[in-house]
């Protein structure tokens, strides 16, 4: 199995994980204590952390590639984009690929958000995401683990989500 595949079915593995009622933790206690090792802390949004989570899982047995894992995946999501493009271990780029994680950013501000890209359909310019932290109406705010349907490429939106990277696989 292709790390890109691994990366794909531990997501999609995760969706359905329910946050309890106000950020006060998970509804899967085992799935809350990963978080957080991973770096998540009650009332602090886990979208980021989530994908940290996936990759970390994918990646266990490769030492050095779970360690910049660790060491470039934050809690932020162009936060975690920004350490990837100065550390060079994962490729980042401006295209999905299925695996990769997709890093938003809303509006021109400072806040984003992130998923695991899981299938590209370039004809109708669309992708399929897991994301944490989302909801039915797609809000980077939500309270689930969620597959979603995401536009790839849409004018820039002062109050909505712009793709703002990709942070590829790395394939052994």
């Amino acid at each position: 199995m292709s790390r890109a595949a691994r990366i794909i079915a531990i997501a999609k593995g995760y969706i359905g994980q329910l946050e309890l009622k106000g950020n006060q933790g998970f509804v899967n206690k085992d799935f809350g204590k990963k978080l957080i090792q991973v770096g998540f802390y009650q009332g602090a949004p886990w979208c980021a952390f989530f994908v940290k989570l996936v990759y970390g899982e994918a990646y266990y047995d490769i030492k050095f590639l779970h360690e910049a894992i660790a060491k470039n995946n934050t809690g932020g999501a162009l936060d975690t984009l920004k350490r990837h493009e100065n550390a060079g271990v994962f490729t980042v780029g401006e295209t999905p690929k299925p695996g990769a994680i997709v890093l938003w950013r809303h509006g021109s501000g400072t806040t984003g958000h992130a998923g695991i890209v899981v299938a590209v359909d370039e004809a109708n310019n669309t992708m399929t995401t897991v994301e944490g932290n989302t909801n039915a109406n797609g809000s980077r705010e939500g309270d689930r683990v969620a597959q979603k349907l995401r536009t790839i490429t849409r004018p820039f939106q002062e109050n909505g989500l712009n793709v703002a990277g990709y942070i590829y696989p790395f394939e052994i």
